[in-house]
Parts: C-alpha cells; sequence; structure tokens
C-alpha cells in the first residue's frame, strides 16, 4: 500500500507499509487520560487479573466511602474509609484499627442489591458472608447493578459472621427504606454492627473517565500476575492465553485425565479432583519459574512425545491384512455398541425433551439427563462407524454396515456377545468396562485395538498406507472420544445413584399386542432400514452428492430417534430389525421408504392429533427422500 495520504503523492513510503485508515487511529495527537482499554465498558470483564485491568480492583470501592479487600478465604474485610463521607454515617478509620491478632476490625458480612434487571426492588437478594470466601464476596459484589445497595459490616470475619442474621426486618428492607444506622459498644467504642445504605458507586466521572479521586494511577493494573509463570500456575479452565491445558493426556492417550502442572513428569498418574491434593502433585511457584520448560507441549490433546517414550504395547506392527481384518471386526462393534447404547437409553424412564416447567428436584431430571448422556455416547458410536468405514473405502474395502447377529461377540477377550438390555446397574457397569482406557494396555479390548492399529498403519515403511494422514486423524478421532464415553458413563452412574432400578426403568415388551404398537414397531424398522441405506450410498458417494444423502439420512435418524422414543413411552421395546443385504443402499432406502410411506398413512388416520402430525412430519421428510432416490 503506496498511497497513505491523499495530498502527498511525492512522500517517501517504504513497500508494504500499511496505513491507518479510521479517524481513531489517525488521530494527530495523544488524547489524555486513561487509554481505552482501561475503560470498564471496553473490557473483557475478567474475573481473575491477566488481561488489561484487574476487575476486583474496580469493584473494591463498590460502596461509596468505602475499600474493600476480596482476597481472603476467610472473607472480605474493609481496608479504608474516607472519614466525613455522607454514606459511612460517622464510621472513620480508626474503627478499623484492630488488635495484634486481628488487625483489621471491620468485615463485610452482608450485600443486598439488585443484579439481574427483571428483578424488582421487592426482590433484591441478600447474600451473606457466612461460610463464603472474599472471593464468593466479590462475584456477587461485581453483579450489583447500579442502583440502591445495602451492606452489613461487624467485626467478626465473614467466614464465620451471621450474614444479615438479627437484622430487624432483613436488610432489603433497610435498603428500600434507606435507613443505615451503626451499633457502638458503649464501654470501648467498637463497632458491633453496621448497616449502611447508598447507591453502588459508578466508577465513573461525568466525562465518562475512571474516576481519579478514587482510584490513584495504576490501581487496576497493580494486581496483574508477574512474573508470567505465576499467572501460569494459578489461572485453570484453559484461562491462560486461551490456550494452556489444565490437564492432558500420554502421548499414548491412554492415561487420561493428567494434571499438566504435575511435578514428577516420570510417571502418568491421574489428576486429582479437588484443589489441595491437586495443587500438591504440582510444580510449585519457585520450581515453575525457573523450570517451566519442562512441561510438554499439548498437541490433540495430548502431551507431545518426540523426545522419546519408549513404545508401551512391546507388539509388532500389523500386517495390512490383518488391519483390514481388524477394521471390519470393528466397524461391527461399533454398530453393536451403538444399538446397545440406544436400546439402554429408551430403557430409561426419561422424556426426549424435558418440560422446562419441571421442579429443580424433580428425580426426572437425573433420569433425564443420565438418558442424555447415552443418547451422546450412542450418537459418537454412529460417527465411529462411519469413520471406520471411510478408512476402510481408503483402504479400498467393501463398507461395513450389516447389523451385528446375536451370536456376535463385542469383547472376544470375555466371549461377551451383541444382547440388548435394559440399563439395570449390571449393564452400566459393562458399558463403563467396554469404554474404560487401562494404562497396561489390552491389544484384544477395543481401545487397544485401535491404538494397536494406529501404530501399524504409522509405522508401516514398506508399502506406506495411502492418506496415511487421513487414517491417523480419524483413528485418533475414534481414540479419544472413547476416553469421553468412559466419563459419560461415569457421570450417568452419578445421575441414577440413589435411586432404585424401579425408579428410572421402563418395563419394555417385544411382542406387543396392540394393532398400533405392531404398526409402529414395523415402521422403526423401516425406519432403520432406510437410516442404513441413506448411511451406506452417502458413504459409497463420498462428497460427489454435496451432503444431499447424508442430509437424509440425520432426518431419518432424527423420525427413527422420535418413533423410539414413543414405543418405549407405550412400553415397547425397539428391535432395530436390519433389512438384509443392503447392496448399494439405494433399492432398500427406496422399498424402505415407499413401505414407509403406506403404513404413515395407515396410523395418521388413527383419532389421535398428536400422532397423526408426527406421522405427517415423517411423511413429508420420507417424501423428500424417495424424491432424492427417483431419478
Amino acid at each position: 500500500m503506496n498511497n497513505p495520504i491523499p495530498g502527498n503523492p511525492d512522500l517517501p513510503v517504504p513497500h508494504g507499509k500499511i496505513f491507518p485508515r479510521n479517524l481513531t487511529a489517525r488521530a494527530d495527537h495523544v488524547v489524555r487520560g486513561n487509554p481505552a482499554g482501561s475503560r470498564p465498558e471496553s473490557g473483557v470483564d475478567n474475573c481473575f487479573p491477566g488481561l488489561e485491568f484487574d476487575q476486583r480492583n474496580l469493584d473494591k470501592c463498590f460502596f461509596p466511602g468505602l475499600t474493600f479487600d476480596f482476597h481472603h478465604g476467610w472473607g472480605s474485610r474493609v481496608i479504608a474509609v474516607v472519614d466525613g463521607a455522607d454514606t459511612v454515617l460517622n464510621l472513620t478509620g480508626d474503627d478499623l484499627q484492630g488488635t495484634e491478632e486481628e488487625p483489621w476490625r471491620l468485615h463485610l458480612w452482608a450485600v443486598c442489591g439488585r443484579t439481574e434487571v427483571d428483578q424488582s426492588e421487592a426482590q433484591a437478594p441478600v447474600f451473606a458472608a457466612t461460610g463464603r470466601s472474599g472471593m464468593e464476596m466479590w462475584r456477587f459484589v461485581h453483579d450489583l447493578l447500579p442502583g440502591r445497595i445495602a451492606i452489613r459490616l461487624g467485626p467478626v470475619r465473614g467466614f464465620d459472621s451471621p450474614g444479615e442474621a438479627g437484622v430487624m426486618g432483613g436488610l432489603n428492607a433497610l435498603r428500600t427504606m434507606n435507613q443505615s444506622g451503626v451499633e457502638i459498644d458503649e464501654a470501648t467504642g467498637a463497632v458491633i454492627s453496621a448497616v449502611l445504605v447508598a447507591d453502588r458507586a459508578d466508577y465513573l466521572t461525568d466525562d465518562g473517565v475512571i474516576d481519579p479521586s478514587v482510584y490513584l494511577p495504576g490501581d487496576l493494573t497493580r494486581s496483574l500476575c508477574a512474573p508470567w509463570q505465576y499467572d501460569f500456575r494459578e489461572c485453570g479452565c484453559f484461562y491462560w492465553a486461551a490456550s494452556k491445558p489444565d490437564i492432558s493426556a500420554s502421548p499414548d492417550g491412554r492415561s487420561h485425565p493428567l494434571n499438566f502442572q504435575r511435578s514428577d513428569r516420570t510417571t502418568f498418574p491421574l489428576d486429582e479432583s479437588t484443589y489441595e491434593p491437586r495443587a500438591a502433585l504440582e510444580l510449585d511457584h519457585p520450581a515453575l519459574i525457573t523450570n517451566w520448560n519442562v512441561l510438554p507441549v499439548v498437541l490433540n490433546g495430548r502431551e507431545d512425545d518426540r523426545e522419546g517414550i519408549p513404545d508401551p504395547l512391546g507388539l509388532p506392527s500389523q500386517r495390512r491384512d490383518e488391519v483390514v481384518e481388524k477394521l471390519k471386526r470393528l466397524a461391527v462393534v461399533e454398530h453393536a455398541l451403538c444399538l446397545e447404547y440406544l436400546y439402554a437409553h429408551y430403557s430409561l424412564d426419561a422424556p426426549r425433551e424435558l418440560d422446562p416447567d419441571t421442579p429443580a428436584g424433580a428425580p426426572v431430571r437425573k433420569f433425564f439427563a443420565a438418558a442424555q448422556e447415552v443418547f451422546a455416547v450412542a450418537q459418537d458410536e454412529m460417527r465411529h462407524l462411519r469413520w471406520v468405514n471411510e478408512i476402510l473405502g481408503v483402504l479400498d474395502q467393501p463398507i461395513i454396515l450389516d447389523p451385528p447377529t446375536e451370536d456376535f461377540e463385542i469383547q472376544e477377550e470375555s466371549h461377551t456377545k451383541f444382547k440388548l438390555e435394559r440399563l439395570d446397574r449390571e449393564q452400566l457397569d459393562w458399558f463403563i468396562k467396554v469404554e474404560e482406557t487401562s494404562d497396561k494396555l489390552n491389544p484384544k479390548g477395543i481401545d487397544g485395538m485401535y491404538v494397536r492399529l494406529h501404530e501399524s498403519i504409522m509405522n508401516e515403511k514398506k508399502t506406506p498406507y495411502a492418506q496415511a494422514d487421513r487414517l491417523s486423524h480419524l483413528i485418533k478421532l475414534i481414540i479419544d472420544e472413547g476416553v469421553d464415553h468412559f466419563e459419560r458413563f461415569k457421570k450417568v452412574k452419578e445421575h441414577l445413584a440413589g435411586f432404585a432400578e424401579a425408579d428410572y426403568l421402563r418395563t419394555l415388551t417385544e411382542n406387543p399386542t396392540a394393532p398400533l404398537d405392531q404398526r409402529l414397531l414395523e415402521l422403526g424398522d423401516l425406519n432403520y432400514a432406510m437410516l442404513l441405506g441413506t448411511l451406506k450410498k452417502s458413504l459409497r458417494r463420498g462428497d460427489s452428492s454435496g451432503g444431499v444423502v447424508i442430509g437424509h439420512s440425520r432426518r431419518v435418524m432424527t423420525n427413527f430417534h422420535e418413533l423410539n422414543h414413543l414405543l418405549a413411552s407405550r412400553g415397547v421395546a425397539p428391535r432395530f430389525q436390519g433389512p438384509g443385504p443392503l447392496g448399494d443402499g439405494r433399492q432398500v432406502t427406496l422399498a424402505a421408504a415407499q413401505a414407509a410411506m403406506t403404513l404413515q398413512q395407515t396410523i395418521s388416520s388413527l383419532d389421535r392429533p398428536a400422532l397423526g402430525a408426527m406421522m405427517a412430519r415423517h411423511q413429508a421428510d420420507t417424501q423428500a427422500l424417495i424424491d432424492a432416490l427417483t431419478p
């Protein structure tokens, strides 16, 4: 860009220099006052330090005339008073001076004020300091809306304080009546309790800049972490630079989750779930400052092992024909697991969608949460089935979508066969065992089979696999999601803990006698056939259909899911009966769709408005699928 300023064509300009095109960037003088990045309304409102300013330093003066310190586990304390301020009545700096054992006399006991715009004055909540840390109090203070607020102060630390207990009529009543008051011990002159009411501080002057009479230069940035390693250690939840891992996996992906900052780098102990034991395993602050470079790069959630870690398998690579056979078997395994998980999902007495008016403590909320976790895993398994078939396609092998038979062994080592079972405790423990990732890899287990396949594909030197990087990516996706499945099923167990199986399990029959149930079951089989057929066709065509076929398969899957929920709610077990040989997928799909249209029309004719509306929607999707498959 070599024409920076109109009217100055002869100005020499270095090649490639970029010039501002907006008025703010082209201002010809330094604007007085705080920089734009320090204005509260322009900040990212970060809750902990690390970016342009520390929000806590702004909120420390939320009550006019007082300054607070929130950085204590036992609560918040008053550290400064503006003597003579109307809002603090007769309180002075002398009231803050305590004893040698307790140097600070006044602590924040409770705060009252509106935090949401739809709250009325009468609904303003009270947040008591009792049993809370100073940072917990600050979070409430930070949410206070402009307007009238009330606080209670006292000589006892907030964590051990009575909160608003003992305030006649409650803190909100005094706030609405604008009644402040200070109770003094006549013998000692010390403050026993104080209730102060005022408008929450505005922070800004009339000119829209941070009030210089309250905040001195540097006040807002004084607590930003330095050196950076301190911030790096303390800031969790992927906060630091938005890319720091709190947890990771071992290079082989099997040990997860690991504490990324653990001091012992020679082993892979699993992370602790609570702060104290977790912090005890981490590099302390001096160690992290001096030895930060021992922390590895994390790629795709795993610690990078390029420096060389011994092969944990100790197993020879598989031949190409062995790789193909394992993939064919894994395609059926993924299909079988998907069906087992779906059946388990439908066996839970939970709705497809939760009524938003359901009471907070209702058991159905727990059952629904468990059902959603199981369904999410089933959806992942459907993706795994697709990815395994994509790998087979790259290897010029046929697509494997045929449903598993009753004698198919999901786990060869234990000879556990495919079977549709309700999600009782035994079945849930089996799911957890199937998805569990062990430090001692079992080459016959599902995770072990994928890891060994990955090693075999990536280590092949004589005849490298075509598109090896793509194959590696797909296999890694499956392995990584397997770790997530293990965690999800553990959450299911937590959701259902404390309930009897009879509380959350449906009673399902495989042989319904009602004509409507029989028709719905037949329609379910046709939907299953359409789903497999569209998947087969979309996998065969790859990207050539522009996503049209896979779009139809998703709609079929949604209708299939809705229909199975209806069957389960009526006490009928979905059966997932396959259509037989799929061929290229088109003929099977078309035949099933045409039969489904007839059955949907029959069911729609029944005098059931809700069912008729459901069938009308399904008919529209089925007709669109027929149109897409018909030349």
